[in-house]
């Protein structure tokens, strides 16, 4: 067997081929087969030379797993709405900093204590959670090179196509909960019920589970098919419980509760006070994992934040300027809430919304951005293949009196040039990101990068 492949673009000569199901399924099969596929299988086809399977997506998972069966001692999965990365990171650094040889997979790529890793001959996909071929390819590079420690994130996507059901999982974790992604999963339910796959079908029930009970409506649903459970939050009744949490520019300080246990003054030099339940699902999984409490609270205070994540750009007159990843209403809210506390002057948000996603969000982010900052400007972000014109104004139904500049450069300019001492710029939306999709052209572009610019 040479490899297994789930685009027949890239089949080569003795390859297999698992045609996952698509309107096109039969013209994709045609191809392989053409290219040289040993074998092909589908489901429902009717050539001859395939052979039909049950279910596709889930077939291709446990044939990937098949042939890459290695895989490292401890590996995670953590799912959630938000904060995926930023917990991700965390737990590796956690792990990191303890003397373990960890690693991170994600929306940001692949990451062990040294950096960015690029793994030879396996071509990691620009998403949160890659196919299940190039998932467990991954993993048994990690283990084959030492790594003892692995998290991965496992997006709505991913759990739906299944692109996990075959890894063999430690443990589980879930950062919260809410309404995203109902472009693809049409429905809240349809989206809980995709998270719920984590819970339901892959993480065996004996494992424990990160969740927190802030979010009681996850929290039950998961509690129903799993008892073993490391809760964590700041509502009483958390197995870690974050107290008196107090919010500085440069660092969060707080008291951590680890059942009934008090430990005083926990700091954490991360900025925005949300960043406290990222931190505690990440020691939730370090639990998890089998570390001491005491030992993570002692990595804390070496922990740094992810790039793109409230992460300071630069001082301009007095003011100072931001990026953050926030792209959701609940991203946008936490984001904005936690520099309205610490800004002593005006407070400018620049956003937009992405093209071909959740449609419904838009408004409601635009009344969030003006409910809180002082000056909103709205831009495009990503608008993919819809009218960027069309974006703007479905968000500006909820910020009428926002400025409209649809160009994105302009708008982090003008931005700018209206900073005074005190001020905040918070550019929202793309973080890290260094493109920008106009239909299907995607061209270099870096808020980050203007910014300093």
């Amino acid at each position: 067997m040479k490899s297994i492949r789930i685009n027949s673009k890239y089949v080569e000569r003795g390859d297999i081929f698992v045609a996952i199901p698509c309107d096109d399924v039969e013209e994709h099969i045609s191809e392989a087969l053409a290219r040289g596929a040993a074998l092909v299988f589908a489901e429902d086809s009717e050539n001859e030379r395939v052979t039909n399977v049950h279910d596709a997506r889930l077939f291709a998972s446990r044939l990937a797993r098949f042939a890459y069966d290695k895989q490292p001692d401890v590996c995670i999965a953590l799912t959630g709405t938000n904060g995926k990365s930023s917990t991700a990171h965390f737990l590796r650094q956690i792990w990191s900093i303890s003397g373990k040889n960890a690693a991170n997979l994600g929306t940001l790529g692949l990451f062990n204590d040294a950096g960015k890793i690029a793994p030879p001959d396996i071509d990691i996909p620009n998403l949160t959670t890659p196919d299940a071929i190039t998932l467990h390819r991954i993993m048994e590079y990690l283990q084959t090179n030492g790594t003892t420690h692995f998290v991965f994130e496992a997006s709505s996507h991913a759990l739906e196509q299944k692109r996990l059901h075959s890894a063999e999982l430690t443990a589980a974790g879930i950062t919260n909960f809410a309404s995203d992604h109902l472009d693809y999963h049409k429905t809240r339910e349809a989206y809980l019920r995709a998270k719920l796959r984590l819970f339901d079908e892959i993480l065996p029930t004996d494992k424990p589970i990160a969740v927190s009970r802030d979010y009681a409506e996850i929290y039950e649903a998961i509690s129903r098919v799993n008892k073993n459970i490391i809760s964590f939050g700041t509502e009483t009744g958390n197995f870690l419980t974050a107290e008196n949490i107090q919010e500085f520019p440069e660092k969060l300080v707080f008291d951590l509760r680890c059942d009934g246990t008090l430990f005083n003054g926990v700091e954490i030099g991360l900025f925005g006070k949300f960043q406290v339940m990222n931190i505690l699902c990440a020691a939730a999984l370090a639990l998890a994992s089998e570390m001491k409490i005491e030992d993570i609270i002692g990595t804390f205070s070496k922990i740094t934040a992810l790039e793109g994540r409230m992460e300071h750009i630069c001082s301009v007159n007095g003011g100072n300027v931001y990026v953050d990843f926030a792209h959701t209403s609940e991203g946008l809210c936490n984001a904005l809430g936690c520099f309205r506390r610490v800004c002593g002057g005006r407070l400018i948000c620049v956003f937009g919304c992405g093209g071909d996603r959740d449609k419904s969000k838009r408004p409601e982010m635009g009344r969030i951005a003006a409910g809180i900052a002082d000056v909103v400007i709205v831009t495009d972000d990503n608008p993919r293949g819809e009218a960027p014109e069309e974006i703007r104004r479905q968000i500006l139904t909820g910020c009428p009196n926002a400025i409209e500049i649809g160009n994105r450069r302009e708008a982090i300019i003008r931005a700018m040039s209206l900073i005074q001492p005190g001020d905040f710029v918070v550019i929202a939306g793309k973080g890290h990101e260094d493109y920008q999709i106009y239909g299907n052209e995607i061209t270099h572009f870096s808020d980050r990068e203007e910014i300093s610019e």
